[in-house]
C-alpha cells in the first residue's frame, strides 16, 4: 500500500511522460560510479531521482562523498525534487519523508542485530526504496569479492537474481551487473579523493575500470529506454559525454542546484581542487619492497584502513573526515621495481604503525601479471546469467 501511495504521489507531482531510471550499488571500496553516471544519463532525456545512502563500515556513502564539496545540500524538499527533475534531470538525496517508511524502522533492527549482510533483508531494504521512486528502469551494481557484502560469487549472483526478480515482478525493467570487488575501483579511497577522481572521469581522464562500469550501466539504461539500439552503442554514447565535456557541465548543474556556489563550481571546472576540498596534514608513501607485478590489492584491507584513518564510520553517528584516504599510484596488473611508490596515505594524525603495516600488506607482489576484470556478468529476469562479453556481443 505504501509503495502504491508513494508512486501515485510522485507521478502526480511530475510529468507522466518522464522516463524515470535509477541505479543502486551494493557497496564497495572506491565506489564512485554514481557521480559520472548521474552526470551522463540525464543528458539523453532520462530522469534520475537518486536516493542515496551514507557510508557504514568499509563501504563509502554517496551522500558523504558529495558533502565533501562545500555548500552541497543533500536534503531537499519534495517541491524542490520535482522542480529539479523537470529542469535538471537528476537530484541526489537521502531517504526522506514517506519513502519506504517501514524500511526505516526495519533497517534500525537489521543494523543492531548484525543482519545487514543477510540477503533477503538487504533485498527488501534496497528494493523498497528504489521501487518507491516510480521507476521505469533500474540497474543494480552487485559486487562480488573480498570487499563485497556477500561471501562468494554464487551468493552475489543469488542476491542479484533476487533483486532482479523483485523489480521485474513490480513492473520495472531491472538488470543486475555483477562487478569485481577484490580491488578498489579506480585509484582513490576517501571522500574528497573520490570526488576529485570522479570529476576527472567526467573530463575524460578517468581510470579505465571506472569508465567501463559507468559505460556498461549507463548503456543498459539507454537501451531500456529505446535511446540506444545496442549495448555497444550505448557505451560509446556514455563515454562520449566525458570526452566532449557535457557530463561535467551536467554534474556542475546538479551541484549548483543543490547549493554549491558559482565560485566553487568554477574552481571545480578548472580543476583547482586544492582551493575547494579540505587537505590532510600529512601525506605518506607506501613503497614496493620487491620487484614484480602487483597480483592483488586487497580492497577490504584498504577500505577498513580508510575508516580507521577517520574517512568512514564504525558506528552510525561517527563524524567523517573528508580529507583522509588512500590514493593508489599503482594497482593490480602493474609492474613495479623495489622502492616504487605504491600508494599515498592522506591522514590527519591517525596513522599508527599497525595501520601502516595493514596498508602495506594489502599489496601482493609476485611474478604473474593479472589485470583487473571489473565487469563479470549480466543478470536479467527469466534468463540465465550471461558473461558480460557474451552479453555485449548479443545485445
Amino acid at each position: 500500500k505504501q509503495w502504491y501511495q508513494r508512486r501515485l504521489a510522485i507521478t502526480a507531482g511530475g510529468d507522466p511522460s518522464w522516463k524515470m531510471v535509477d541505479k543502486h550499488s551494493t557497496g564497495g571500496v572506491g565506489d564512485k560510479v554514481t557521480f559520472p553516471l548521474v552526470a551522463a544519463v540525464p543528458l539523453f532525456g532520462l530522469k534520475m531521482p537518486m536516493v542515496s545512502g551514507r557510508g557504514l563500515g568499509h563501504t563509502g556513502g554517496t551522500a558523504d562523498k558529495l558533502e565533501s564539496i562545500p555548500g552541497f545540500k543533500i536534503s531537499l524538499t519534495e517541491e524542490h525534487m520535482m522542480r529539479t527533475l523537470r529542469d535538471v534531470g537528476c537530484y541526489v538525496t537521502t531517504q526522506f519523508g514517506n519513502i519506504a517508511p517501514a524500511d526505516k524502522m526495519l533497517y534500525s533492527i537489521i543494523d543492531i542485530s548484525s543482519t545487514v549482510c543477510y540477503a533477503p533483508l538487504s533485498c527488501s531494504s534496497i528494493m523498497s526504496k528504489k521501487l518507491a521512486e516510480g521507476l521505469g528502469s533500474l540497474v543494480l551494481d552487485v559486487k562480488s569479492g573480498v570487499a563485497s557484502t556477500t561471501d562468494s560469487h554464487e551468493q552475489a549472483e543469488w542476491l542479484a537474481r533476487m533483486m532482479v526478480d523483485i523489480g521485474h515482478g513490480m513492473g520495472v525493467n531491472t538488470t543486475a551487473v555483477l562487478t569485481e570487488m577484490n580491488t578498489p575501483i579506480g585509484y582513490t579511497i576517501g571522500n574528497s579523493l573520490e570526488m576529485i577522481e570522479s570529476l576527472e572521469c567526467m573530463k575524460g581522464n578517468g581510470p579505465a575500470d571506472l569508465e567501463t562500469i559507468v559505460a556498461v550501466q549507463g548503456a543498459i539504461l539507454l537501451c531500456d529506454a529505446g535511446i540506444a539500439s545496442t549495448q555497444e552503442q550505448g557505451e560509446k554514447m556514455i563515454l562520449q559525454t566525458f570526452r566532449d565535456g557535457t557530463a561535467l557541465e551536467k554534474f556542475l548543474q546538479i551541484l549548483g542546484n543543490q547549493g554549491v556556489e558559482k565560485g566553487t563550481l568554477e574552481l571545480l571546472r578548472k580543476g583547482e581542487y586544492d582551493q575547494v576540498f579540505k587537505k590532510p596534514k600529512f601525506v605518506e608513501n607506501i613503497t614496493a619492497q620487491q620487484p614484480g607485478f602487483i597480483e592483488a590489492v586487497n580492497a577490504m584491507s584498504l577500505g577498513t584502513a580508510t575508516v580507521l584513518l577517520g574517512g568512514g564510520r564504525q558506528l552510525a553517528g561517527d563524524k567523517i573526515d573528508p580529507a583522509v584516504g588512500i590514493k593508489l599510484i599503482r594497482s593490480k596488473g602493474d609492474q613495479v621495481e623495489r622502492g616504487d611508490i605504491l600508494a599515498e596515505i592522506h591522514h590527519n594524525g591517525k596513522l599508527s604503525k599497525m595501520l601502516r603495516t595493514r596498508i602495506e600488506e594489502a599489496f601482493l607482489i609476485g611474478e604473474s601479471k593479472s589485470p583487473i576484470r571489473r565487469v563479470i556478468a549480466i543478470v536479467k529476469p527469466d534468463v540465465p546469467t550471461v558473461d558480460y562479453e557474451v552479453y555485449r556481443n548479443q545485445h
